[in-house]
């Protein structure tokens, strides 16, 4: 009768193994699934399903249209000068739709930093999204966003959003624009950063973000300055699933976390030189509810205290 027991309880085991070793596999080779030929009702196209392994293999969209932009200022009854270009990003959405993320200074808002000397903290750059006519520079749908609003003095800054060179599709028919935005601290001593990830398409002419600032590239961590330092950074990898939920496909994501420490060598208050490098990966999935692909924010770290 034990043997039985023991023999029933080494079986599940093996089988619950062999579940979480096919989820992995499963999850693994969606990963590295770059493309798959789908029928689009037209004809046969390749469809994407890996939209990045790792944030370093971005590539930017370098359809920036100048011309067009002029148009669309005029359109806004904005100065084509309070446009900062270097930090605007464009891409063609279809043959008559095109696709603008826009940085413009606003004249009108000012702040100063609580202090004694009331430090100015400079001109406020503004975002906004914009889908316009690629002719003639009609706005189609456009939107501010206040989370990526920010002065020129702040402690936290925003880097352009850039646009990814592809269009990334929902479904067989949906394409939706990728872009992500880089806020960082500015401080040797507080190591911060965080990459934010946003699918954007038009539906009935108006622009729905269908995932929104999902974080795909965190660093946390302390430094002295000078070669001592703690950080823990998230690294992730996004890919398309072959399942659908509410007409467009699951997302799974996959969270690489490391820990790196590094302590400098101090012989005169006898520290040692130290250096010391942990892993942990974990994955997510998501799936459209209808509106959006809504996660919860995880700002847990899996290394520092």
């Amino acid at each position: 009768m034990k043997k039985t027991i023991l023999l029933s309880s080494v079986l599940m085991l093996l089988f619950s193994c062999g579940k979480n070793e096919k989820l992995q596999d499963d999850v693994q080779n969606q990963e590295l699934l770059s493309q798959t030929e789908t029928d689009l009702g037209v004809s046969k196209k390749q469809l994407k399903k890996l939209i990045f392994k790792n944030t370093d293999e971005f590539e930017d969209s370098k359809e920036m249209n100048l011309q067009l932009l002029s148009k669309v200022a005029s359109n806004l009854k904005i100065k084509y000068s309070d446009i900062r270009i270097a930090e605007s990003s464009s891409i063609n959405y279809d043959d008559q739709t095109a696709f603008f993320v826009l940085t413009t200074v606003s004249h009108d808002k000012k702040a100063f930093r609580t202090s004694d000397d009331d430090e100015e903290l400079g001109n406020y750059f503004q975002r906004k999204y914009l889908f316009v006519n690629r002719e003639n520079g009609t706005v189609i749908a456009e939107e501010f966003d206040e989370n990526l609003g920010y002065y020129d003095n702040e402690a936290i800054q925003f880097s352009k959003s850039h646009i990814l060179k592809d269009l990334v599709y929902l479904n067989e028919k949906t394409p939706a624009i990728a872009f992500y935005t880089e806020a960082s601290a500015s401080s040797r001593i507080v190591l911060y950063s965080e990459q934010k990830f946003t699918l954007i398409t038009l539906v009935d002419n108006e622009i729905q973000k269908v995932l929104y600032e999902y974080p795909i590239r965190m660093t946390n961590g302390d430094s002295n300055g000078s070669g001592t330092f703690q950080i823990e950074t998230l690294e992730t990898g996004m890919s398309f699933s072959d399942q659908k939920t509410n007409g467009y496909f699951d997302l799974i994501i996959t969270k690489n976390f490391s820990y790196e420490e590094a302590v400098e060598d101090d012989s005169e208050n006898g520290i040692s030189e130290k250096s010391d490098l942990k892993t942990k990966r974990e994955i997510e999935k998501l799936k459209f509810n209808g509106k959006d692909y809504a996660f919860h924010r995880d700002d847990r770290h899996r290394f520092l205290e």
